[in-house]
């Protein structure tokens, strides 16, 4: 998994500012510091076909992430970037685990049921606010927004951080440094280069 796309059309891709935020948006996924990132796709519905196709044309043979499109019961798109083996790191925590079987899961854990499981709360009505821990948020936040924690919110970030922060900031710290080296290498290199240096 040494690139991003393996695709020749990418090579001129380049010049697409919406590819270039968007890449530097997965910095952490694609750099493995974040397991999954989310996107709404925003627009009227020519331009949500154009990113749409941008996205697609850019990752569709990627091996370092996977994406889903989620339409929503709203007519709203999301579209769902994954880094796997990112991901298998992140749920190799038993509580974690644990919770999500409370919440439904099942209860022999299979990282693409998971997932699976996970796709198919994002097309229903009620959002699936366990998607912090497959977003790489630490679980203390996770339970602390969905009312089962102990701890009391202390601060704001990319979400919402409960209790001791020094977890959180860390975590948030290496999704910035990780968007931070993503945005440098967009910046000097093309996505030729890029490919050999992911």
């Amino acid at each position: 998994m040494s690139s991003i796309c393996k695709m020749n059309c990418c090579d001129n891709k380049s010049s697409s500012s919406y590819l270039k935020k968007i890449l530097e948006m997965l910095g952490p996924v694609i750099l493995g510091s974040k397991p999954s990132e989310i996107l709404n796709i925003s627009g009227n519905k020519y331009d949500k076909e154009i990113k749409l196709n941008e996205i697609n044309s850019f990752f569709n043979d990627c091996s370092k992430i996977s994406y889903e499109i989620i339409n929503t019961y709203d007519g709203g798109i999301r579209v769902f970037f994954i880094n796997k083996d990112s991901l298998k790191r992140t749920l190799d925590n038993k509580k974690s685990i644990n919770f999500l079987k409370f919440l439904g899961y099942p209860s022999q854990y299979n990282l693409d049921c998971y997932i699976n499981l996970l796709i198919e709360k994002l097309h229903s009505p009620e959002f699936p606010n366990e998607i912090g821990i497959f977003l790489g948020y630490p679980l203390k936040d996770v339970l602390g927004f969905m009312g089962y924690g102990k701890h009391k919110l202390s601060d704001t970030r990319f979400w919402r951080i409960y209790g001791d922060t020094s977890v959180s900031y860390e975590v948030s710290n290496n999704f910035l440094k990780d968007r931070a080296k993503m945005k440098n290498l967009i910046q000097f290199n093309t996505l030729n280069e890029l490919k050999k240096v992911i």
